[in-house]
């Protein structure tokens, strides 16, 4: 949308005389509505037929070869979010050079989806399933997730993996690994169906965001040989190397295995203290020009910690110990990817508390600007007293084009209640100077804690009005999640959550989210109709005074009042 934006205040300048730069400050609307009045309205409706339909295609899909004698096939299964490269398994595939194993890396996320964009955009026309289910636009795209818990749309796309399951039942690997996450869920359950039955010979190791806590794990993702819980830089190689040898170990620390003995102990892996001593990702095993989407965008993860400094934050499943890479290797990897100028790309941190130690990232920053980078880079940050305006200057330097704040509570109350490191000071001041500092500034809201009042909500909507002059997009917006692993979810009976229902069935059922509408919360009373009315009151007041909110947000507000768990 925004090199759209740019063309049309080219040519929106070139109509009525005069530069861009004395138009840059009107939206892309007011452009639309004076060109569509204006003698230049047939080339409008060129331009917009032309940005419909910019796209990459063709281009080379690489076919789907298994080698045979592998000790390992790693997989990297349909969906994960495009246009971000997929530096989990970019990791594990380090790891794996260093095991001295035979293995190979496959994508099969970024094959299926060129293969669905080619045939979509060059057939000139949806993809329809058999049971008359027309599928979107985009299924990779982060407000279109939910079309992947429908059976019919994981029977099309498993269907699309018939020549993968059957070059691994040729060629039998000894052993399948796979990433698997709350999207690929689903379709990886059903693709370990389809190998058990036809090669149940073969090892299936599972790991990914979905592993990320042993007594969760095994629920989502119930049929394994070997589960990896957490980071594996420390443990993977005692496993693929007995595997390798034929061996089955067990009771290894950081996995899980139907090998264990009984009565086993969970073992946590340890935990790798020195970053820098792994190598970041190159995705040797493609042509790395296949990770951008269907109109050419593409992001670069860059993990430059892991863990958070806060973790205390009551609604939050991630709370591991923080930990850094050295400024410089970070610095390095950026240079790296820069130097191989194939196609423009955003650089996108992944941290889940990039700013947990603030002068950490103002080092990186000032690596960035030592080599002169001219990087583009977003990322996430948490509220605090130290991002200063002078920091958000340093920051905007180094590259930075886009942060996203995970405010979450904007009362004073609800900051106390979800228990986080800031106040609202701290936010309106952060938000301004990051503004000012001319850098994109999104941020996330979330509603409907235990002990929220209306007088919160209120409070939520003046503030976040507030704000608006800083705020260029409310990027995402939800009701509280119970989620396993966070304080609410361990502790519920502190913060007056009752459920609807025996406690102890619904926690064995539902150990990964708690559905909404099987718990509440007392003093005031709270549900999630209570919930979803409030949400619905935020939005509607935004809208009417301003306020901006983003399609992702959009789509979450859809499904909430559709009634599905988020």
């Amino acid at each position: 949308m925004k090199g759209q934006a740019n063309t049309l205040r080219q040519y929106f300048a070139r109509a009525i005389g005069t530069s861009v730069s004395l138009v840059e400050q009107n939206s892309p609307r007011m452009i639309l509505d004076y060109l569509r009045s204006s003698p230049a309205a047939p080339l409008l409706r060129r331009i917009h037929r032309a940005a419909r339909n910019r796209h990459i295609y063709p281009i080379r899909i690489p076919d789907v070869e298994i080698e045979r004698g592998l000790d390992l096939l790693l997989i990297e299964s349909p969906p994960r979010y495009i246009p971000m490269m997929p530096n989990g398994i970019g990791y594990v595939h380090n790891i794996l050079k260093k095991c001295g194993i035979s293995f190979q890396t496959i994508d099969l996320n970024i094959i299926g989806y060129h293969r669905y964009h080619s045939e979509r955009i060059l057939g000139g026309a949806p993809i329809s399933l058999s049971s008359g289910y027309v599928l979107s636009d985009d299924p990779w795209d982060n407000t279109n997730t939910h079309e992947w818990e429908r059976s019919d749309v994981v029977d099309y796309f498993l269907a699309q993996l018939g020549e993968v399951i059957n070059g691994i039942v040729d060629k039998q690997p000894k052993a399948v690994g796979i990433s698997v996450q709350a999207n690929s869920r689903k379709l990886v359950n059903r693709m370990i169906e389809v190998l058990r039955r036809r090669a149940p010979e073969i090892v299936i190791v599972v790991g990914g965001y979905d592993c990320k806590y042993h007594d969760i794990g095994p629920y989502l993702v119930p049929d394994f040989d070997y589960m990896a819980i957490g980071d594996t830089e420390l443990t993977l190689e005692a496993l693929v190397t007995g595997l390798a040898r034929g061996e089955r170990p067990g009771n290894l620390p950081g996995f899980l295995s139907r090998f264990d003995s009984p009565g086993r102990v969970w073992m946590p892996t340890p935990e790798l203290a020195e970053l820098d001593r792994i190598e970041f990702p190159r995705y040797e095993w493609t042509d790395k020009s296949l990770y951008r989407t269907y109109d050419g965008q593409c992001l670069i993860p860059i993990t430059s910690t892991r863990g958070c400094s806060w973790s205390r934050c009551r609604f939050c499943a991630e709370a591991f110990a923080f930990r850094r890479r050295s400024p410089k290797d970070v610095a390095d990897e950026i240079t790296f990817w820069i130097s191989e100028k194939r196609f423009p790309s955003i650089f996108h941190f992944n941290d889940s508390d990039l700013n947990g130690d603030h002068q950490y990232l103002y080092d990186i920053c000032s690596a960035l600007i030592e080599r002169d980078l001219r990087a583009n880079i977003m990322g996430q940050l948490r509220i605090s007293k130290h991002n200063t305006g002078e920091y958000f200057d340093h920051l905007r330097k180094a590259g930075f084009q886009h942060l996203r704040f995970g405010v979450d509570a904007w009362s004073k109350n609800a900051l106390r209640l979800q228990k986080k490191s800031n106040n609202m000071d701290h936010v309106f001041q952060n938000l301004r100077d990051c503004h000012n500092a001319g850098i994109r500034t999104t941020v996330n809201i979330v509603l409907g804690v235990p002990g929220e009042t209306e007088q919160d909500v209120d409070e939520t909507i003046e503030n976040l009005v507030r704000c608006k002059d800083y705020i260029d997009l409310v990027e995402g917006i939800n009701t509280i999640i119970l989620a396993g692993g966070s304080e609410y979810f361990n502790n519920p009976d502190e913060y007056k959550i009752r459920f609807r229902g025996d406690k102890e069935q619904i926690y064995a059922e539902h150990r990964y989210v708690i559905p909404p509408d099987l718990w509440y919360s007392e003093d005031p009373y709270i549900d999630q109709q209570v919930r979803i009315r409030r949400l619905d009151r935020i939005c509607r007041e935004l809208y009417n005074r301003g306020v901006k909110i983003g399609a992702f947000a959009e789509r979450v507000v859809s499904t909430l009042r559709e009634g599905k768990a988020a």
